[in-house]
């Protein structure tokens, strides 16, 4: 059986300042500071955030689903 080890300085989600704009009942609409906005499904933001959608917020969001979203993460991101 193989095991898998994470390095301790690997994170496995990253923190996302932007503004919360919409939500369904699955995913969460985020527009980020250069106006870009995309979907996030809940499951994979994992810290609570405000429905306030004047307010700048971290969300702590999985980096795989950033990377599938798009995002450019360097592996110790």
């Amino acid at each position: 059986m193989t095991e898998s080890i994470i390095p301790k300085d690997y994170k496995l989600n990253s923190a996302i300042k932007g503004y919360y704009m919409n939500e369904t009942s699955k995913s969460v609409l985020i527009r980020i500071f250069n106006g870009i906005s995309f979907w996030v499904p809940k499951r994979f933001i994992d810290s609570s955030y405000s429905k306030k959608e004047s307010m700048l917020q971290e969300f702590l969001i999985e980096n795989w689903i950033l990377r599938k979203i798009g995002f450019n993460l360097s592996k110790t991101s």
